[in-house]
């Protein structure tokens, strides 16, 4: 082989190695943006059930005041706006549950993914 052979194949070599950098740097990239969406919809989950805490101490605040508190807690959980508070509260519960999977599973699979794309670029 001489010189100018050499240098052709080992220019192909460069490229196939950037180009498969490139890759792993695009799916790395897209990655990130999702697990920042799934972060965001944590947070989004986490405001709503801040939300239905601050209903539901509204709400015995204001039965409080008006000398309406049940003396059992079996009877307040009977009000309605409570009621309704806790049940969507554990559904928000459940959901960043959820989110916070995904996040992992994600993570995991592109560590695979990464692993694998480097073993290919060695």
């Amino acid at each position: 082989m001489n010189i100018w052979e050499k240098s052709v194949v080992n220019m192909q070599k460069g490229a196939k190695k950037v180009a498969a950098a490139a890759a792993v740097f695009a799916e790395r990239v897209r990655i990130e943006l999702t697990l920042v969406r799934l972060r965001i919809r944590i947070d989004e989950v986490q405001a709503r059930r801040d939300e239905l805490y601050g209903t539901i101490g509204r709400k015995i605040v204001d039965l409080n005041k008006r000398d309406e508190l049940p003396k059992t807690t079996e009877l307040l959980l009977k009000d309605e706006d409570i009621v309704a508070a806790v049940v969507e509260l554990a559904d928000r519960e459940q959901e960043i549950d959820e989110l916070n999977n995904e996040i992992k599973n994600i993570q995991a699979d592109f560590k695979t993914t990464a692993k694998h794309t480097e073993d290919t670029l060695s």
